[in-house]
């Protein structure tokens, strides 16, 4: 069922979210990805800007608003210029990246199209590109946004089957009143 008003939801919410079969699973790996996260920050391998373009790669695979708008802060705080913020969010970030930093976001949009299965090649590339270490710190940075948007696109796919029942159980409330009014006269 489509909607055919212009300013109508659309029928279903559409953004990768958490379920009920998938929480332990990102749950667990959240929760083991802590220590590298801790280590992640702790380094000087990956600079705060390049560390805030990496997740903002992720999250504009991923749509979470939430996290799109904390991020942008974030990477404006840490030097990034808005053009750039703008362009990784359209998704057109590889374009605006020094070579340096591209494969790494290369990897960060895989690992969101793939629900954190970027596949062994991809985490390979990672290591031959930036050793070991500096791939280790770049996984942490993005295993944990990408939980970060799954949890915000839950919280928003909540609140928008919410309104879709609420509004529905109204809209049917609406007709039984109306409909039963009007045979009243």
């Amino acid at each position: 069922m489509t909607s055919d008003t212009p300013n109508s939801p659309p029928d279903e919410f559409r953004k990768r979210t958490l379920t009920p079969r998938t929480v332990p699973h990102h749950a667990a790996r959240g929760l083991l990805n802590v220590p590298a996260l801790v280590r992640a920050n702790r380094s000087d391998r990956v600079s705060p800007a390049f560390a805030e373009r990496l997740m903002l790669a992720t999250t504009a695979v991923n749509e979470c608003r939430y996290c799109a708008r904390f991020h942008a802060g974030l990477a404006r705080q840490a030097g990034v210029d808005q053009s750039t913020v703008d362009a990784i969010l359209e998704r057109d970030g590889v374009a605006v990246v020094d070579d340096h930093e591209r494969p790494a976001l290369v990897f960060a949009q895989r690992y969101a199209e793939t629900d954190g299965h970027p596949g062994r090649e991809a985490i390979a590339t990672l290591v031959d590109t930036y050793g070991p270490e500096t791939a280790a710190d770049l996984r942490a940075y993005v295993r944990a946004i990408h939980a970060a948007n799954l949890l915000g696109n839950t919280v928003d796919a909540v609140g928008y089957r919410s309104r879709r029942l609420v509004g529905g159980c109204v809209g049917r409330l609406h007709r039984t009143t109306v409909g039963s009014g009007s045979s009243e006269r």
